[in-house]
C-alpha cells in the first residue's frame, strides 16, 4: 500500500518580488503567481489527490485553491507547515539584512541548520515542526494521495528528513522554485521514497526562483 504526498512551494509572490525575506508576513500572490498555481493545478489533475492541506499563510493557500477546486476539495489550513518565523528580518530587504545582520545573515547562507532568524525561529526548530506535522499527515492518510501547500524552508529541511540525513545537510540542498512540485512515496512501514523534487517543467517560460544570495 502505497501512500503519495504531493508537496508544492506557494506561487510567486508579493515580497518574493520585491526581493524580502517574507518569513511568516502574510503576503499574497503575484498575478504571475496566481497563474503559477493554476498550472500546477493542471498538471495535478491526475494525480487522485484526496486531501489538500496548506500552510495557512495566504500565498499558500491561494496556491492550494485552484488544486483543491479541481478535486473538489476544501483547503485545509495547517499552522504548522507555515514558513520560518524570521523575527527582525520578516519584511527586510535581502541586501538590507546582509548589511545590519552579517554574521547571523552569514550563518543562514553558509550553515542554514545552525541559523536563527533574530526574534524568530531556528531552522531546527523549524525541521521539527514540519516534520512532526507531515509524520501525522502520513499516518492519517494511509494508502491515499494528499497535496501539501507550504513554503521554501520546509521543503528544504524535508529532503533532510526523506534522505536520513542530518539537518546540517540542508545548506546542500537547492531551494524549490515558485509552484513547482515534489512527489513523495510512502511504503507500509511509512518510509519515504523521493520520486521528483522540485519539479517546475509545467510552468513553462513562468518559473521563479529566489535570489541566488539567500
Amino acid at each position: 500500500m502505497t501512500t503519495t504526498l504531493i508537496y508544492v512551494r506557494h506561487g510567486q509572490s508579493e515580497a518574493n518580488l520585491s526581493a524580502v525575506f517574507t518569513g511568516q508576513s502574510d503576503v499574497p500572490l503575484t498575478p504571475l503567481g496566481q497563474r503559477q498555481a493554476a498550472l500546477t493545478a493542471d498538471y495535478l489533475r491526475a494525480f487522485p489527490v484526496r486531501r489538500v492541506y496548506a500552510s495557512d499563510l495566504h500565498r499558500a493557500m491561494q496556491t492550494a485553491e485552484p488544486t483543491a477546486v479541481r478535486h473538489g476539495l476544501a483547503v485545509i489550513p495547517t499552522a504548522e507547515l507555515r514558513e520560518v518565523n524570521a523575527g527582525s528580518w520578516e519584511g527586510m530587504p535581502f541586501e538590507e539584512i546582509d548589511r545590519r545582520y552579517p554574521v547571523e545573515f552569514g550563518t543562514w547562507l553558509q550553515d542554514i541548520a545552525s541559523a536563527r532568524c533574530p526574534g524568530g525561529e531556528t531552522v531546527a526548530e523549524v525541521a521539527r515542526r514540519v516534520t512532526d506535522c507531515v509524520n501525522r499527515i502520513v499516518a492519517d492518510n494511509r494508502g491515499s494521495c494528499v497535496a501539501l501547500f507550504s513554503h521554501a524552508t520546509p521543503l528544504r529541511v524535508l529532503w533532510c528528513h526523506w534522505q536520513g540525513l542530518p539537518l546540517l545537510e540542508a545548506s546542500h540542498v537547492p531551494w524549490c522554485s515558485n509552484a513547482s512540485v515534489t512527489v513523495v512515496e510512502y511504503d507500509d512501514a511509512l518510509r519515504p521514497n523521493i520520486v521528483r523534487y522540485g519539479y517546475d517543467a509545467h510552468l513553462g517560460d513562468l518559473v521563479t526562483r529566489l535570489p541566488q544570495k539567500v
